[in-house]
């Protein structure tokens, strides 16, 4: 996920062309005040003359989100750069291109996410379809966002009906059946921290209790909460998500829904 309070609308394009398509990018401070607050972020790209930058940032410092500052300056550069190379590509893939680098710079090394994803390719003998990283990756990093399958109208464009029957046709265990997979490992991610109590996680992940939270792990997992803060519970939970989630036939038909779960890059 990557939060992006942008004024400037090239810079705001730009942004959106260089993250990964599998991934939400937030423009609203509405928007990225609460991913902040509930979500994973894996970067904050912001302007320091914006009138917000000093609210996204601060946010971030206390969520400990990378950060990377865009200046005007840097913009008339590569605007200057793009001239002098003959305006070979648009602007925007011009600036998404030199953007690429700086996110991936600041963003560090490999989120969270992307270890889940390594140790499901390790168990599973081969690479994730990117459709399944696309559902995966944004109830994961946003689990308060996605809680059912109504909320996946702000990314996709099927209704929940039409959603299930196309992973129906495809013989796949239902979406909401994925859905609750991928945010009992995000409760996983937030139990692995000793500091994170079991109501503050309850929180992060949109319930109204503790109580309710507790309940839930242990109806989706098969086991109550307290198993997912060590690393083998979460990653016995890895082995049932594979195990479920990837039944005979589920690669190919995953790799065959043609990239329904992946932004469109305008």
């Amino acid at each position: 996920m990557i939060l992006a309070p942008l004024t400037d609308p090239i810079l705001r394009a730009s942004v959106r062309r260089a993250a990964l398509p599998e991934e939400d990018v937030f423009h609203r401070m509405e928007d990225v005040s609460s991913a902040m607050q509930f979500g994973f972020p894996r970067l904050l790209v912001y302007q320091p003359e914006d009138r917000f930058s000093a609210l996204g940032e601060q946010g971030s410092l206390e969520r400990k989100v990378p950060v990377l500052a865009i200046t005007r300056a840097t913009l008339r550069s590569w605007e200057s750069a793009w001239h002098a190379d003959g305006l070979a590509m648009s602007r925007i893939d011009d600036s998404a291109f030199r953007l690429r680098a700086l996110m991936r710079t600041a963003s560090g090394s490999p989120n969270w996410v992307d270890g889940v994803f390594a140790d499901l390719t390790l168990i599973l003998g081969r690479g994730l379809p990117s459709d399944f990283k696309g559902f995966a990756r944004r109830v994961m990093e946003y689990p308060a966002r996605y809680s059912n399958l109504s909320d996946l109208h702000r990314f996709l464009d099927p209704s929940p009906g039409a959603l299930k029957a196309r992973f129906r046709r495809r013989g796949l265990p239902s979406p909401s059946t994925y859905l609750r997979w991928f945010r009992v490992v995000a409760a996983g991610r937030l139990l692995s921290d000793p500091q994170q109590t079991t109501l503050a996680a309850s929180f992060r992940m949109g319930f109204t209790s503790d109580g309710n939270f507790c309940r839930w792990v242990q109806a989706t997992a098969g086991f109550p909460p307290s198993v997912l803060r060590g690393r083998e519970g979460r990653m016995l939970l890895l082995f049932r998500l594979a195990t479920e989630g990837f039944p005979a036939g589920a690669m190919e038909a995953w790799e065959s829904m043609g990239g329904v779960f992946l932004r469109e890059i305008a």
